[in-house]
């Protein structure tokens, strides 16, 4: 776990520190678009006549320091030319702590990219022994989150995450064909593609999974062009308790699939646990 020294503010000292005794560390989660709208941050500073959150930094020495948190409102301090910047202070901290401290600082920003991400929160899902229980517990990410990024970074092509990283696919839509092509990344990368180009509605995307993982021999074209066909959906209407509908509502939201993709998910694994499937 991160220790109180990160996580208290309130017992923590912020003070200014010279910009010049600061290096960036190696450990800082962003690594891709650090100084996009990097101008629009300075306006916010100066409007503000300063940070409302302060950076944090690793001590290395009496009169030196890594940033490992904030690397952006540095940046923006630098290009502003402001000698100090308000910081907290480490003593020490290993690398497992400040991925963790920066992973959680950034990731629930939106401005965050995917690839930094899915990165950074993969490395620790190593670390941890592939306890995805645990990267959730200590990073706060949903336990799907995590296993998003996992998935992504571990199985996803280049080319994918480059779009990922543009933002022209969906995590969950990369997921999809993930699922579907069952290990085939070239396989992957054409139904995304066809997937973009004709635009599969939630329940032509539902069906590609579903062609996809039962008919592993057929090609991308052949389970696109099936799911794009159309097909009479059986359908059972189930009365929900508030709870079940609450954590039902919280996954569509997280996941950013339809409920029927869930509640169809959850019942196929609750058949194969009970040996009905």
């Amino acid at each position: 776990m991160v220790s109180n020294a990160i996580d208290n503010k309130n017992e923590t000292p912020i003070v200014p520190v010279e910009l010049s005794k600061i290096e960036i560390s190696d450990w800082n989660v962003r690594k891709q678009g650090v100084e996009q709208d990097i101008e629009e941050l300075m306006d916010s500073i100066k409007a503000v006549g300063g940070l409302i959150q302060p950076v944090k930094l690793i001590r290395k020495g009496a009169d030196k320091f890594e940033l490992f948190v904030g690397q952006r409102r540095f940046l923006a301090y630098e290009k502003l030319g402001w000698p100090k910047i308000p910081a907290i202070i480490i003593d020490k901290l290993d690398k497992d702590q400040a991925t963790i401290h920066s992973l959680i600082e950034n990731v629930h920003r939106t401005e965050l990219n995917h690839a930094d991400a899915a990165r950074a929160t993969t490395e620790l899902y190593k670390r941890y022994g592939k306890d995805i229980k645990k990267v959730s517990r200590v990073t706060g990410l949903s336990p799907q989150r995590v296993r998003q990024y996992v998935e992504i970074e571990e199985q996803a092509s280049p080319k994918t995450k480059q779009k990922l990283k543009s933002r022209e696919v969906e995590p969950a839509d990369v997921q999809r064909v993930l699922r579907a092509a069952q290990g085939d990344i070239g396989k992957a990368d054409e139904m995304l593609e066809m997937m973009k180009k004709y635009q599969l509605d939630k329940y032509q995307k539902a069906r590609l999974v579903e062609y996809g993982e039962s008919n592993t021999k057929w090609s991308a074209e052949k389970i696109v062009e099936e799911a794009m066909k159309l097909r009479i959906e059986k359908s059972i209407i189930v009365p929900l308790p508030p709870k079940l509908r609450d954590g039902l509502q919280k996954a569509v939201n997280a996941l950013r699939r339809t409920p029927d993709e869930i509640t169809a998910r959850a019942l196929e694994h609750w058949l194969k646990v009970n040996g009905y499937l």
